[in-house]
């Protein structure tokens, strides 16, 4: 149990880590003020190219609607575009707007940064060691299939503990 929790708390410090390396605490001319929930779908559809927001809920692991609202949000800033999927006229694609690609590019560069002093920071060794972790770590949850969109689609099956209820997602 507790190598379990240390697995998690390092995730969360992880997370953290890189948000705070990509929006320093100082005013930033250059960056948007955006949250980290925005950040991570940012990356997602600058990672797939264009998406629908229901293909996008299911690859965040959100509800739809908390996704249309973020969505939205990023439109009004003009980080994000929508437009009409021209294979279906009934969806909509949201897409990176043309004119952000250099705040998709630092951002990058950011993330990028961060990890490289994290990796100089802990050292040769260490940094071996957690590469092979992390190795593992995708082959085990490939292997259960833990990358497929289709498992965090609201019909997915999702395991419980015996007498609890299901994890309210985040939006």
């Amino acid at each position: 149990m507790e190598l379990a929790k240390a697995i998690n708390a390092s995730g969360m410090l992880l997370r953290r880590y890189f948000y705070l390396s990509m929006f320093p605490a100082e005013e930033d001319d250059f960056l948007p003020a955006l949250t980290p929930p925005q950040v991570e779908m940012i990356i997602a559809i600058h990672s797939q190219g264009s998406t629908t927001v229901k293909q996008l809920a299911q690859l965040l692991c959100v509800k739809a609607p908390s996704v249309s609202t973020r969505v939205e949000r990023l439109v009004e800033m003009g980080i994000l575009t929508r437009e009409e999927n021209p294979a279906d006229r009934r969806e909509v694609l949201v897409r990176i707007s043309p004119k952000e690609s250099v705040l998709i590019e630092e951002l990058q560069k950011r993330k990028l940064q961060a990890g490289l002093e994290l990796v100089e920071r802990i050292g040769p060794e260490h940094a071996q060691k957690w590469h092979d972790v992390c190795v593992r770590i995708g082959q085990v949850l490939d292997g259960a299939g833990c990358r497929q969109k289709k498992q965090c689609s609201p019909d997915a099956d999702v395991p419980r503990a015996p007498g609890k209820s299901s994890i309210r997602q985040a939006g």
